[in-house]
């Protein structure tokens, strides 16, 4: 332990000064003191000065340094594949009691030695949650990219990894592997890596979209395995009746590969739903990987937007990278000089700094009651701010500044995520006309402006109609840099798309107008909890909670769900949790003002489950990750030979760390107790001796 003085040490000379002075004066008068025996007066006398002396040294600020050892022990992690097809193998039956015994056993064994972690991987990581193997998707590499992010520079000793080897979600797990360095890989195997006579649908590719009375193509990856020269028949079934087939003969080889294709008819509106079906063929591995569904929305038409802009810009190609990845949508762009006037199949005008040719046409536009999304700039017509209702409250509206924006929570005209909440606080100014202003009444702000932490009442993103001509408005351009912003930050445009699709989708769907307005999603996995939006219009067109909303839904087999919206903000929500893979069609009604409303549709729930389809163990990505890593592969059940190796292990062992510590003198309890002993042991001798 050493120290270092804040002050000169000189000042200690003037402490030690200071001290005796004090010394002097405190007993240099005191009654009785002169009486007392020399070696009691050396004692008093001594006590006083050395406390003084050592409060006085605190003042210096004197900073202790000192050495510690801290002993790390390794952290051993148990890693297992909690997905479905860990249970596809004859060894099934005793999967989870080989994992609990090994988890057990290591915990006796090592439970001093090693701090053990147990994790399970599925779709994503998750941390102390009980197997159940009931993961319909395996991301193997998400195991080690957490390990290799959360315990960076940590003293890694190993990880015992369980799993059959199969993903199906994410890239191959020895990449993100190689990245953990020093720390060996113990693979333990499970299920039998040696292929049986099985064929299998591998994956189905189509459209989510048809259009009616169009044909759409399927494509279908049939994988077999010992089927040498087998002829098959491959069919597609709609509503139990075969409307495509194609015969294959398989090769003489141990394993084969194909890629069927159909071009199928879309000839019935709504959600369709269609089976593909391999032939049965004898002593089959597994017949559960022999078919398949998928669906299809066919529709009649899809929605056309128009992008108009006095030039290109770089918010031009934002947005059109957001609609060109919706089926529904077909987009078009042209400038204002360029535009043929024609928008009578136009759903959607998504005007940027609107000139004044625009302006010109506004009024026929609007007679046509085509909605508008207007991206507000620098290079807009000053008349247009008037047209949509826009005033400004002074004449220094004159001109432009930045500014960023702000979520309105009291916003349910639709829902938005957390992620768009969050997004906001990143994302960078836009620039846009500078000045207080007041918008429509009945108007719906999503985003209000926001400089710094100031959030104004100005908005930045509002929505408003006038007499059934319905528009959006963002007041500022530059909103290409929030999708840019996204991207850097998050390697995704999730949140900007999703506010960007949400607010296309409300301008394009036929304008509900006063009345029930419910918002159903299309299309779920039957992992996603079904989540229902609805909102209810008064006469002047603002969102009520008055009536009570009714739900019915109805499966494929005339099964009826009955429920009620609970009101949520503004509007209402109903959450109904996890349903079964199908077609479901949906009824809402409410009565207001004795009048009936009612909204229907239909949605399905898909059965994406890929591991169903495994019956062979991938040993070779377990094998590979041992090696490479300086572990060691095993079968699970030889977990005994595991535990024994893991004994011999010299490269697992706790690490030791010299830490350097500063601290304050005046903060070092043992300092401060020396002081109190000699002042208490004065004043004992003080008043023992009679002294005041």
């Amino acid at each position: 332990m050493d120290f270092n003085l804040e002050y000169s040490a000189w000042w200690l000379l003037l402490i030690a000064i200071c001290s005796a002075g004090l010394t002097y004066l405190s007993y240099s008068n005191k009654a009785g003191f002169k009486l007392l025996k020399s070696f009691t007066k050396t004692l008093l006398i001594s006590f006083r000065f050395i406390s003084l002396f050592l409060l006085g040294i605190l003042l210096l600020g004197i900073i202790l340094n000192t050495t510690n050892e801290r002993v790390e022990h390794p952290i051993f992690f148990v890693v297992t594949d909690n997905s479905k097809s860990m249970l596809n193998y004859k060894d099934s039956s005793r999967v989870k009691k080989d994992i609990q015994t090994l988890k057990t056993k290591l915990k006796s064994q090592y439970g001093n030695a090693f701090r053990i972690k147990e994790l399970t991987i599925g779709s994503d990581i998750q941390s102390e949650k009980p197997i159940s193997f009931t993961e319909t998707n395996s991301n193997l590499e998400r195991a080690f990219e957490y390990i290799n992010t959360e315990y960076y520079n940590r003293n890694i000793g190993g990880i015992a990894f369980i799993s059959d080897g199969n993903f199906n979600v994410g890239a191959n797990p020895i990449y993100n592997a190689e990245k953990i360095k020093v720390t060996p890989i113990f693979s333990l195997s499970v299920g039998d890596s040696i292929q049986k006579r099985d064929h299998l649908i591998r994956n189905v590719f189509n459209n989510n979209i048809a259009f009616l009375k169009n044909e759409f193509p399927v494509e279908i990856d049939i994988s077999a395995y010992k089927m040498n020269k087998e002829s098959v028949r491959i069919s597609i079934a709609h509503k139990n009746r075969v409307i495509a087939k194609q015969d294959y003969t398989y090769s003489n080889e141990n394993q084969d590969f194909k890629k069927i294709r159909f071009n199928l008819p879309a000839n019935q509106l709504g959600f369709q739903s269609y089976t593909v079906h391999i032939e049965e063929k004898a002593n089959e591995m597994s017949l559960k990987n022999n078919h398949e569904n998928f669906y299809v929305e066919v529709i009649d038409s899809r929605s056309k937007v128009l992008i108009l802009s006095g030039a290109p810009h770089p918010d031009i190609s934002s947005l059109r990278s957001v609609l060109s990845t919706d089926d529904n949508i077909e987009v078009e762009y042209s400038t204002f000089q360029e535009w043929n006037r024609k928008c009578e199949k136009i759903n959607l005008i998504i005007c940027h700094n609107p000139d004044y040719l625009f302006t010109s046409l506004f009024k026929d536009i609007k007679n046509k009651k085509i909605p508008v999304l207007f991206v507000l700039g620098s290079k807009t017509d000053k008349t247009m701010y008037s047209e949509l209702g826009i005033q400004y409250k002074n004449n220094s509206a004159g001109g432009f500044d930045d500014f960023q924006g702000a979520i309105n929570m009291d916003f349910s005209t639709f829902e938005f995520g957390e992620d768009i909440v969050e997004s906001l606080d990143y994302y960078p100014p836009i620039h846009g006309k500078y000045g207080d202003f007041t918008i429509p009444n009945g108007s719906s702000v999503l985003i209000k402006q926001r400089i710094g932490p100031v959030i104004k009442k100005s908005p930045l993103f509002f929505f408003s109609g006038q007499q059934g001509f319905n528009y959006g408005v963002i007041m500022g351009e530059g909103i290409w840099r929030w999708r840019f912003n996204e991207y850097q930050r998050k390697g995704n445009h999730k949140a900007f798309n999703t506010m960007v699709s949400k607010a296309v989708q409300f301008l394009t769907v036929k304008k509900r107008g006063k009345g029930l307005h419910v918002i159903f999603p299309r299309r779920l996995n039957k992992e996603e909890d079904l989540i229902i939006n609805a909102n209810f219009y008064n006469r002047t067109m603002e969102p009520i909670t008055t009536p009570q909303i009714k739900l019915e839904i109805t499966d494929e087999n005339d099964k009826l769900y009955e429920s009620q919206f609970a009101i949520n903000g503004k509007g209402y929500q109903a959450k109904l949790g996890q349903l079964n893979p199908g077609k479901y069609d949906w009824v809402a009604q409410t009565k207001f003002d004795g009048k009936l409303y009612t909204q229907n549709g239909s949605f399905i729930v898909e059965d994406l489950d890929k591991e169903k389809s495994e019956s062979v163990a991938n040993h070779s990505v377990l094998k590979q990750l041992s090696k490479q890593s300086n572990g060691k592969f095993y079968s699970l059940s030889d977990n005994k030979t595991f535990l024994s190796d893991l004994s011999k292990r010299k490269d697992i062992s706790s690490l030791s760390y010299e830490e350097n510590i500063a601290s304050n003198l005046i903060e070092s309890v043992w300092f401060l107790l020396v002081i109190g002993v000699f002042l208490i042991t004065e004043w004992i001798l003080k008043r023992y001796h009679g002294i005041s």
